[in-house]
């Protein structure tokens, strides 16, 4: 048996502790006490295990403005926090390329409905970003193209920001978090984006058309099998 696999038979075994049949509340706190003195592991340990990390691949390997914009809307709505980081993978031939992903922390489901959401925002808006893209004159340089598909995209995750219903987080959810980076990631860093928007020829309207497309935003989620429920508003 695991550490891991530990903590949740532990955590399993704590919920029986609360049964009102006294000999089977009794057997599970003292197999919840063994488990925890065999593997070293105290109450704390046990309340940080309720505490999960869901990572989702970035559209760019550079950490740009717009995705690192949607990733904080979208762990600020579901009360999680967020850290970015890269890595190596094979591409096409077997090329080595670096790929980014945007991890979420939050107690119980909600990295795992975090994650789920950004995945499903990040296509959107990648896909809209490409479609504003290819709208744009032939005799516009490439980095015009990149810069004023930026520019929409910071649009589209402003509009769809006012769509997000927010769930708050308790003090107690906020502690364990902390408390879990603290334990888990002591040595993160701030990170810059890479803003490619700055300097170029980009218009005012490449961001309103992005915000009036991301205010027409669709997310749904059904995690862990529970039924469809709307996450934004229409």
């Amino acid at each position: 048996m695991t550490r891991d696999e530990a903590l949740q038979k532990i955590k399993k075994c704590l919920a029986l502790a609360a049964s009102s049949n006294e000999h089977e509340a009794a057997a599970a706190l003292r197999q919840a006490q063994k488990l925890m003195q065999q593997f070293g592991l105290s109450e704390a340990d046990v309340s940080l295990a309720d505490v999960q990390e869901v990572g989702k691949p970035a559209a760019n390997a550079p950490l740009v403005k717009w995705e690192a914009w949607l990733a904080h809307v979208v762990s600020e709505a579901f009360g999680c926090d967020y850290y970015t980081s890269t890595h190596m993978a094979l591409g096409p031939n077997f090329t080595r390329r670096t790929k980014r992903d945007f991890v979420f922390i939050g107690v119980g489901a909600a990295a795992e409905v975090a994650g789920y959401a950004f995945e499903v925002l990040s296509r959107q808006c990648a896909k809209d970003r490409r479609s504003h893209i290819s709208k744009q004159p032939k005799t516009c340089k490439a980095k015009t193209k990149v810069a004023r598909g930026d520019r929409y995209a910071e649009g589209w995750v402003q509009g769809v920001r006012g769509k997000l219903e927010v769930f708050a987080r308790s003090e107690k959810e906020s502690a364990l978090v902390a408390q879990y980076k603290e334990q888990r990631h002591p040595s993160m860093q701030q990170a810059d984006w890479k803003d490619r928007t700055t300097g170029k020829n980009v218009k005012e309207s490449d961001f309103g058309h992005g915000f009036l497309a991301g205010r027409d935003a669709n997310l749904h989620h059904g995690v862990g099998g529970k039924a469809q429920q709307a996450l934004i508003g229409s």
